[in-house]
């Protein structure tokens, strides 16, 4: 009996061991992993830049789902994410050769994703889980990164409302109008707000394809399509890391 609650201690003391050197590793894995933040240009800027016309450009972003972010009325590009699109269509003007744009294809696509499952990928789902726990928690850590300049905090990166300003290409009234009335992600400390770069980035991204996806365009309903699937995918790979968390306890 002795020495059967020996092997048992010493299990468990090797789970636990395992557990810290895991979560080092994972930590440092994700530490080393720094965000690079985007550097948005408008619409004229990204007109100077390729020789586009403003007109087309907006065409692109509606007819061609060319990736962009709304702020209100107002659209701000990443030059590296609309690159394939406007070599694209340098290359081959409104032409499709990759059918990428045939309406049945696209359909074909949306419905072939409600039907795949596919296994969600664990770790990425726990360490969101924990920044958002972090986040939450307003501890004095997070004060602390919170008071300094663009200072990273757990890869993620904490910006004041004047900074997200200038980041989004708009104004500060801008950004509290975005928090107050659209809901986008933010933390308070005392009485001021705060914004997580990475999930403004991500929220802007969504109600954009959303914007246009409930104008019933079929190119940016996959794209809204692929976010959702991606959320219902973490959602369920969170579920299923509390379940062995737990089975793993007993």
């Amino acid at each position: 009996m002795k020495q059967q609650n020996y092997y048992y201690s010493f299990e468990i003391h090797l789970k636990s061991l395992f557990k810290v050197v895991l979560t080092n590793f994972v930590k440092s894995i994700y530490a080393d992993s720094i965000y690079k933040p985007k550097r948005y240009l408008n619409i004229k800027e990204i007109s100077s830049m390729t020789g586009i016309g403003t007109y087309t450009i907006r065409q692109l972003t509606y007819s061609r789902a060319m990736p962009h972010r709304k702020v209100f009325s107002r659209l701000i590009f990443d030059e590296n994410e609309i690159k394939e699109t406007v070599e694209n269509f340098k290359r081959v003007g409104w032409n499709d050769p990759e059918n990428d744009w045939n309406v049945k294809k696209v359909q074909a696509d949306i419905d072939k994703l409600n039907q795949t499952k596919a296994e969600p990928l664990m770790i990425d789902d726990i360490l969101r889980k924990i920044i958002r726990e972090e986040l939450a928690s307003f501890s004095n850590e997070i004060k602390n990164y919170a008071k300094k300049d663009k200072e990273s905090y757990y890869g993620r990166t904490v910006l004041t409302i004047k900074e997200a300003a200038n980041h989004f290409r708009t104004s500060p009234n801008t950004i509290y109008s975005l928090i107050k009335d659209e809901g986008m992600p933010h933390f308070k400390i005392q009485s001021r707000f705060y914004i997580v770069l990475e999930e403004a980035e991500a929220y802007l991204w969504r109600e954009t394809a959303k914007s246009y996806a409930d104008e019933g365009n079929i190119y940016w309903q996959r794209i809204l399509q692929r976010l959702d699937w991606e959320e219902k995918e973490r959602n369920a790979a969170y579920e299923k890391a509390l379940k062995r968390l737990e089975e793993s306890t007993y």
